[in-house]
């Protein structure tokens, strides 16, 4: 397989985006004749959609976007967050037909960050797990009980096919 190190912690965003189009490219075909990858991507873009549907019903996703795009030095998708994404997360959103955003909504604003949240449909476990006070403070013991749930099915599934796209990408 691959004639390169797997291991992103020095790259630049733009060159972690680069290996992962190229992933896509050159092993795409491959990844998706395989059966596991196949079935798990299909149950990871049917959970990080329940995540979405949970967090518009809750007004998370409201919240997230006025606080990220209104509020002066708001929102945690802050510059730099994006370096904490490497190209199996990457990846994942080329597998799930995502476009990988290269354009930055403003200066200080994280790289996947949108006029509505965050552009990526595969992300980040913090990007998933955390939530502020301004989060918290909104939603009931029952709802956070079960976003919190969610999301820890969304972080359960991305990992396992992290993991699955390490061993395969690395034979």
């Amino acid at each position: 397989m691959p004639g390169f190190s797997l291991y992103s912690n020095e790259l630049s965003i733009e060159e972690k985006i680069a290996l992962a189009e190229y992933l896509w490219k050159k092993y795409g075909t491959y990844i998706a004749a395989d059966r596991e990858i196949d079935r798990l991507l299909g149950l990871y873009r049917k959970v990080i959609s329940r995540s979405y549907e949970l967090m518009e019903k809750l007004g998370v996703v409201t919240v997230c976007a006025i606080c990220a795009t209104q509020v002066p030095g708001g929102g945690c998708c802050g510059a730099g967050i994006e370096d904490w994404y490497d190209e199996f997360v990457l990846l994942l959103n080329l597998l799930l037909e995502r476009k990988i955003p290269t354009e930055r909504l403003g200066e200080k604003d994280c790289l996947f960050l949108g006029p509505t949240g965050c552009q990526l449909f595969a992300r980040h476990h913090f990007c998933i797990n955390y939530l502020c006070s301004r989060i918290t403070d909104l939603l009931s013991p029952a709802e956070l009980t079960a976003l919190r749930a969610q999301s820890g099915k969304e972080i359960f599934l991305g990992w396992q096919l992290e993991r699955l796209l390490r061993t395969r990408l690395s034979n």
